[in-house]
């Protein structure tokens, strides 16, 4: 029962996260522009080597040293982007969990005064990130024994890495602590409340999943029966699918603040106590 039990919290906890993004669309808005942005990064990155520009690639098809400096700028310019936008998100729910009603300016004034500390938080969850992403694929390239070990560190790494930093942005953001403070309470935090965190998380990506996978079956019928205006119907899946990452990117940020009310003052916020949670352990009546 207790499996069980830990699944129905972790899907109510889940769908009130979705819930709230509902009365705050501008929350996807951000994720859209957070998403504009990363794309317009990326492209930026990927160019020079399309075009082989002679800086970028060198005789042999290798990237030069200059390339691959400039696409760890690329790398950080991304990170600090998603920073700054899943900070404003944090800040924006943050006054509708306590009851305010936030503006869409509200979370993006917020994440600007804190500009200096995302910066530099963008930088070092970018290294971090990079580097596993490369001990990954290092890791992958062994062979037998040896690659399944090195990949079970790398997987190890980065779930501790993801344990530590999770309250990182309300800590950095709500507090205005600095990134060794928040680290430290991040870290705290999480352990008081690791099982709520976790199973919270997979709800809102399985309830994405699920949207994505709706949606996608959606375009195949659209496009098959459109026939030759079957761009039409991808059309509309494309967008579709954006709307569900973008909501369900935004669903994990409210989550996080969510569960970093409930464990920094005892009890969830009193949007989510008024369907039922009054503390993230579900009152058996309204499960």
């Amino acid at each position: 029962m207790g499996f069980f039990a830990t699944i129905g919290r972790g899907w109510k906890m889940s769908k009130l996260s979705m819930s709230v993004v509902m009365k705050d669309p501008e929350l996807i808005v951000y994720m859209f522009i957070c998403g504009f942005l990363s794309l317009l990064a990326m492209i930026g990155m990927s160019l020079p080597q399309y075009l082989e520009q002679a800086w970028a690639i060198d005789s042999e098809g290798q990237m030069t040293g200059a390339y691959m400096g400039f696409v760890f700028v690329g790398y950080m310019t991304i990170s600090i982007v998603v920073t700054f936008w899943n900070s404003a998100i944090v800040a924006n729910s943050h006054i509708r969990l306590t009851g305010g009603d936030p503006k869409f300016m509200d979370g993006v004034s917020a994440a600007m005064s804190k500009i200096h500390i995302i910066i530099l938080w963008g930088i070092i969850a970018g290294t971090v990130g990079l580097l596993l992403k490369i001990l990954n694929q290092a890791a992958r390239n062994q062979k037998g024994g040896a690659a399944v070990f090195a990949m079970i560190l790398t997987a190890i790494g980065a779930a501790v890495w993801w344990m530590m930093t999770f309250f990182m942005i309300p800590h950095m953001i709500l507090e205005n602590q600095s990134l060794g403070e928040s680290l430290k309470s991040s870290k705290s935090m999480f352990f008081k409340s690791w099982g709520e965190n976790i199973t919270s998380g997979l709800g809102i990506g399985i309830i994405g999943g699920f949207f994505v996978f709706l949606i996608a079956i959606l375009t195949f019928g659209m496009a098959v029966a459109l026939g030759p205006l079957w761009f039409i119907g991808v059309g509309f899946g494309a967008v579709g699918i954006a709307v569900a990452i973008a909501w369900t990117n935004a669903a994990e940020q409210v989550a996080v603040t969510a569960l970093y009310l409930y464990s920094k003052n005892g009890e969830m916020p009193e949007i989510y106590q008024n369907l039922g949670m009054k503390h993230f352990h579900m009152d058996p009546s309204t499960a």
